[in-house]
């Protein structure tokens, strides 16, 4: 019996898990700017067919970004809730710090991208391939256009209130 509960306990954080996920897609507009990367990034990797070792290092700067990207939200919750809305140079400071980390990550993120997909062979892989599937490009031009309203969408959006 006591097996069961902490099976169940166990599984629960999971549901906690990836229900932080969830509200932070749905309220940081960076966690959803970095989602649409995320694809992209994956789309060109099969395009490429990438080694595993490639794959590794994109899934691993991927998830590094997004985690920070969560972090960040969290770290920006409590101490909103600490500071209860008084301004507070500590404050800033967390704050700020936690973003920068994020930057940190993209910036990383990015010199990995180029790394890998922009290298002239690749590149040819990449325009080959829409040049030959004009349904790609559809596809593409489609996504882009979904992304950009994806990631500007507003209501429940926590960086509208963001200095």
């Amino acid at each position: 019996m006591r097996t069961s509960h902490n099976i169940k306990r166990f599984f629960k954080g999971f549901s906690y898990a990836f229900g932080g996920i969830i509200s932070c897609i749905k309220t940081e507009r960076n966690m959803r700017f970095h989602l649409g990367a995320a694809v992209i990034v994956a789309a060109l990797s099969v395009i490429c067919r990438l080694s595993a070792s490639e794959n590794a290092v994109l899934f691993l700067t991927v998830g590094v970004v997004m985690s920070l990207e969560a972090v960040n939200t969290a770290v920006e919750s409590a101490v909103d809730l600490a500071a209860k809305g008084e301004k507070s140079l500590f404050a800033k400071k967390a704050k700020d710090a936690a973003a920068g980390a994020v930057l940190i990550s993209a910036v990383a993120a990015l010199g990995v991208a180029f790394e890998i997909f922009c290298k002239k062979e690749r590149l040819k892989i990449i325009w080959n391939f829409f040049c030959s599937n004009p349904a790609a490009v559809l596809i593409a031009a489609v996504f882009l256009c979904i992304w950009i309203l994806f990631v500007l969408k507003t209501g429940n959006d926590n960086n509208k209130d963001k200095e």
